[in-house]
């Protein structure tokens, strides 16, 4: 099964921004504006053009209706569908957005361990969901952190996210050796049990995850006859998109009804070939909301959606400087002996003079003072120089064994 998108959920489109649930506190609401709100879906949270996090998980859904709240399942798309969510993130502002979906092909990256513990006791109530007393025995626990439940040493079950930690007050963290309660809610396919254990994954740290460019319809299609096709699209009413040539891109399929409205990612990784407008080649379509898209594809529709998108670019980790060259003061040559802080010509001069008199330096202290160096000068020579062992004559210094 490939990538389908299922709902979207708008924060800031809700007639109340929050609501209280008692020992849980503040669930921030938004309204499902696309498709259906699937409790335990995946979702990835977007904020203006950039998709901040993935992997998330719909664990606590709340419905808000005239005189109660209820806990549902599922919540299609329609006027005044409010609903109070928990994924595993605290920061959700207004025009932030919730993109749900789901994947069984393509799951998160949990091959970095950052903590683990064992379930103490589980429990379960109608509002919450699934909770657990667990011990941390290594690492760190972290409230929103990526988790997975094993049982004898298998995992069961999909990756998570913590909800809350609680121990008894709300926490951010549970460090090796302390004990608290991990908030589930509703994401776990499979009850925790008393024993199994609980290991929480770091990832990678990026201010965002991709920059979206936006999406547009199809409304035409030409097949070159060699692997590739050009597309007219437009950009939706009221919507915006800036397609770039070279940029990826994703194909994207409607399917189902008005009332639930979701798309299959069918192709996922092309680049955009070519990009052209009123027949002329262009590098980019900002300004345009009518315009011709080539991409490398045979399986291409009327009605279907491409997204074209930026991933961020992960930085790599500068090389390490090379390690400093050591002039030895009892070998280099005068230019060498020059490269050295604090020594001029003059003193250039005397070392060159000392060592031949007496064979060389027991140590680069022992040559600095010789040359008449200062001590804060001494200090510099650190890490630039280095005295190679040799036989001195008898001039009164001893090169000591070390």
């Amino acid at each position: 099964m490939t990538e389908v998108r299922v709902g979207l959920i708008e924060f800031g489109k809700a007639l109340n921004d929050s609501v209280t649930l008692p020992g849980l506190g503040e669930l921030p609401g938004g309204q499902v504006s696309a498709g259906r709100a699937v409790r335990g879906a995946r979702a990835r949270l977007r904020r203006g053009d950039r998709v901040l996090a993935d992997n998330l998980r719909l664990g606590i859904m709340v419905r808000k209706k005239f005189f109660s709240s209820d806990v549902e399942a599922v919540t299609d798309a329609g006027f005044l569908k409010d609903v109070f969510v928990a994924v595993g993130r605290r920061d959700l502002v207004h025009g932030d957005s919730l993109e749900l979906y789901t994947d069984d092909t393509v799951g998160p990256d949990t091959s970095r361990q950052d903590g683990a513990g064992a379930v103490l006791m589980p429990g379960f109530d109608h509002l919450t969901g699934f909770h657990a007393s667990v011990a941390v025995r290594e690492g760190v626990v972290r409230s929103g952190a990526l988790v997975a439940l094993t049982r004898g040493g298998r995992p069961i079950g999909e990756p998570m996210r913590v909800l809350g930690l609680f121990g008894p007050g709300p926490l951010e963290e549970l460090p090796a050796g302390r004990q608290g309660t991990v908030l589930l809610g509703f994401q776990c396919d499979v009850p925790p049990l008393a024993g199994d254990a609980l290991v929480a994954f770091q990832e990678p740290s990026h201010d965002y995850l991709e920059r979206r460019e936006g999406s547009v319809v199809v409304h035409g299609v030409t097949d070159l006859g060699n692997g590739t096709v050009v597309a007219a699209v437009e950009v939706p009413e009221g919507r915006g998109a800036a397609f770039t040539a070279g940029s990826p891109a994703r194909v994207l399929r409607p399917i189902g009804t008005t009332f639930n409205e979701r798309s299959t990612v069918i192709a996922a990784d092309l680049r955009i070939l070519s990009l052209a407008r009123d027949g002329v080649a262009v590098r980019t379509s900002a300004g345009s909301r009518v315009f011709t898209v080539g991409l490398a594809t045979r399986d291409l529709r009327e009605n279907d959606l491409i997204e074209a998108y930026v991933p961020v670019s992960v930085p790599l980790a500068p090389p390490p400087a090379p390690a400093p060259v050591l002039v030895d003061v009892n070998t280099a040559p005068g230019p060498e002996l020059a490269s050295l802080p604090g020594l001029s010509p003059a003193r250039v001069t005397t070392a060159l003079e000392l060592r031949q008199r007496q064979g060389g330096f027991p140590d680069v202290e022992a040559f600095g003072v010789a040359i008449g160096l200062q001590p804060h000068e001494i200090v510099r020579l650190r890490g630039r120089a280095t005295a190679s062992r040799v036989a001195l004559r008898e001039t009164g210094v001893r090169q000591l064994d070390i």
